[in-house]
């Protein structure tokens, strides 16, 4: 089995003023700066991304949202581009969030995955069911459904940009974010997601190949805390986590990282 480099994003959602998250990353920075077997990351709102990608370059920084146009009228998004220019790594894709609450849909999913891929930046694509798609047995079909909406919508037929030019830091990343599981404190078991993140690498291999499927690190969102970061970690197919409500304590996220890490 191949070993993969744990990633951990902190979602920040509409959180935090400047001031707020200056102070955050003041705190944060120098607790994790004892961790160098995994990559860790938060993605902020637009607004605070230019000054804390400039004064704290140990962290990578993602926004939450990406237009798949370089440019237009397209009112409230940004552009790759304009992240690109501001030092920002990459950002999230499709968070159940923006399906549920902005309209998202599996094609406009991958129409962003694509624009990152294509300006060298990494993408985390969310997927994940609802509590009434897995309590009756849909959530496989679901996933099914979703990535491979997403996958087909970039035009990418073979999905190598997917893997970018350093063997442990793939361009894409997947994040199994059952949405019952989102902010409720019900996490799935250690074995649902197992499950779940099995059933994804699966469908990588059958339809992007062994090398993708193996490299491309997948995430766990919904619910990580320091409870059971640890047994979540030491599953095979879990590749580090997307921490929501976790993340916006600096002494808490920090701990919840340096755990999860250790657990490589």
């Amino acid at each position: 089995m191949m070993s993969r480099r744990k990633i951990f994003v902190g979602n920040w959602k509409m959180n935090k003023t400047p001031q707020e998250a200056q102070a955050f990353c003041e705190a944060f920075a120098p607790a994790i700066g004892g961790v160098s077997n995994a990559d860790i990351g938060l993605a902020a709102s637009n607004l605070l991304l230019p000054s804390l990608t400039t004064r704290f370059r140990g962290i990578q920084w993602f926004a939450q949202n990406c237009h798949w146009a370089a440019s237009g009228a397209f009112t409230g998004e940004v552009s790759t581009s304009m992240l690109k220019s501001v030092d920002v790594s990459g950002s999230l894709v499709a968070h159940s969030e923006r399906r549920q609450m902005c309209g998202e849909t599996n094609l406009s999913a991958g129409q962003r995955v694509a624009a990152l891929l294509g300006a060298g930046m990494q993408a985390i694509l969310c997927v994940g069911e609802t509590l009434t798609e897995r309590d009756s047995g849909r959530w496989t079909d679901v996933l099914k459904t979703q990535l491979s909406e997403a996958f087909e919508a970039t035009g990418i037929k073979h999905w190598t940009a997917a893997l970018g030019s350093d063997p442990e830091r793939p361009l894409l990343t997947l994040a199994y974010e059952p949405v019952w599981a989102i902010g409720t404190g019900r996490a799935a078991t250690s074995a649902q997601a197992q499950e779940a993140h099995a059933f994804i690498r699966g469908w990588l291999k059958e339809n992007l190949g062994t090398e993708v499927s193996q490299r491309l690190r997948i995430q766990y969102g919904g619910s990580v805390t320091l409870q059971n970061v640890d047994e979540l970690m030491s599953m095979p197919d879990i590749d580090g986590a997307l921490v929501g409500g976790a993340s916006l304590k600096a002494e808490d996220f920090a701990q919840l990282v340096t755990r999860g890490a250790k657990s490589v």
